[in-house]
């Protein structure tokens, strides 16, 4: 074992110009320790390879890698889950799916049956499924690699009883009717400049046709065939696409378009 000091921490941290910050994040995905215990450390015990991982996982980092494709987790809505360069990692500003389906399910008793369209991680229905007993979901995604993970995931939070996967292309598979859908699919236009970061997440992810706008028009058209009467479909949105989500031809009623913390328009919520 390695007795690695704070300063020499630091210093190897200098050398790849990571902050301290990101760097005890990298280092506590590799020896399994909380950040907060290693903060409060003078010293670290670290193998020789963890030593080298960890160097690794640094020049991943300089090279613009974001910090969850490389440890493999990303926290949403409090919860860990695992990501993969074949999963979009989880975005803070997905989060306001949950707030308002807690607003519109207030009952956290309610036997509902969901869909979570484009699961990739699987954050969004898990979550739900956590906070809400006797909800089940349907898990969709045209990845069979995002499936996985979301099995993982739902394995990993004891939730998997009230999972179902399905292999579709959005509703190309589905048979059943739900009582809500919720959906961040792709919205991304093919000529938008991404940044670096955003760039390791899976195009298919990212990317869609029509300024960004083929499969929300795809999505939002036909949900109406797979809702209960009463349902509701919560969808994501990009910043420049509320007119265009306005305009959609539907037999859904558009209620709401709730901003995100940023103040962008980012949920549309729609209802039968």
């Amino acid at each position: 074992m390695i007795n690695l000091s704070k300063r020499d921490f630091l210093n190897l941290a200098n050398e790849y110009d990571i902050t301290f910050h990101e760097s005890l994040i990298l280092l506590s995905s590799i020896l399994n320790r909380s950040y907060s215990e290693l903060f409060f450390k003078n010293n670290f015990e670290i193998s020789k390879d963890s030593l080298n991982l960890l160097k690794s996982y640094l020049l991943r980092r300089q090279l613009r890698e974001p910090i969850a494709k490389i440890i493999e987790k990303k926290e949403f809505y409090g919860i860990n889950f695992k990501t993969t360069k074949d999963t979009l990692d989880p975005r803070p500003e997905t989060e306001l799916i949950i707030d308002l389906f807690l607003y519109h399910y207030q009952n956290k008793d309610l036997p509902l049956h969901i869909l979570d369209l484009g699961c990739g991680t699987g954050c969004i229905g898990l979550t739900i499924l956590n906070l809400y007993k006797n909800i089940t979901c349907d898990f969709v995604d045209i990845s069979e690699k995002a499936l996985k993970i979301t099995k993982e995931n739902a394995e990993n939070l004891k939730l998997s009883n009230r999972s179902n996967l399905i292999k579709s292309n959005w509703f190309s598979n589905i048979t059943s009717k739900y009582d809500v859908i919720i959906s961040n699919p792709p919205y991304i236009s093919k000529n938008y400049p991404l940044d670096s970061q955003t760039s390791y997440d899976p195009e298919i992810a990212l990317f869609s046709e029509n300024e960004g706008m083929s499969d929300i028009t795809q999505i939002t058209s036909n949900a109406c065939e797979h809702l209960k009467p009463s349902g509701i479909l919560f969808i994501e949105m990009g910043f420049d696409q509320s007119e265009k989500i306005k305009n959609i031809k539907t037999k859904l009623k558009l209620i709401k378009i709730e901003k995100d913390l940023l103040g962008i328009n980012r949920i549309a919520v729609f209802k039968l």
